[in-house]
């Protein structure tokens, strides 16, 4: 039977400009987006912002993400590997992950 996952990770994100797609308000510490990770499933997850308050479309930050237990998450998620950001279907953004700091099973 397999086991949830829960993934706390350092990463660096970008929010796609809004003529380029993404997100016409910026977003604040807490904002609950879902994340994909090569596949088509999206995994829920909250985004800390470091060192900002807000996050305006077109701009990059440092952030915590801390994604929700997921029994279908991989297992082997490490620092330089590149996931995406979604509101529902809109991919609103991307990010590349800096360093795992919490990963438990």
């Amino acid at each position: 039977m397999p086991t949830e996952q829960t993934y706390r990770f350092r990463a660096k994100i970008t929010l796609y400009s809004t003529d380029m797609g993404g997100r016409i308000k910026p977003v604040h510490s807490g904002y609950r987006p879902s994340f994909v990770f090569n596949s088509k499933k999206h995994y829920s997850g909250e985004i800390l912002l470091i060192d900002k308050d807000i996050l305006m479309p077109g701009e990059s930050s440092q952030a915590t993400i801390r994604l929700l237990p997921a029994r279908t998450i991989r297992r082997n998620l490490k620092a330089n590997d590149a996931f995406t950001i979604a509101e529902g279907n809109k991919t609103i953004g991307s990010g590349v992950i800096e360093k795992v700091v919490l990963h438990k099973a």
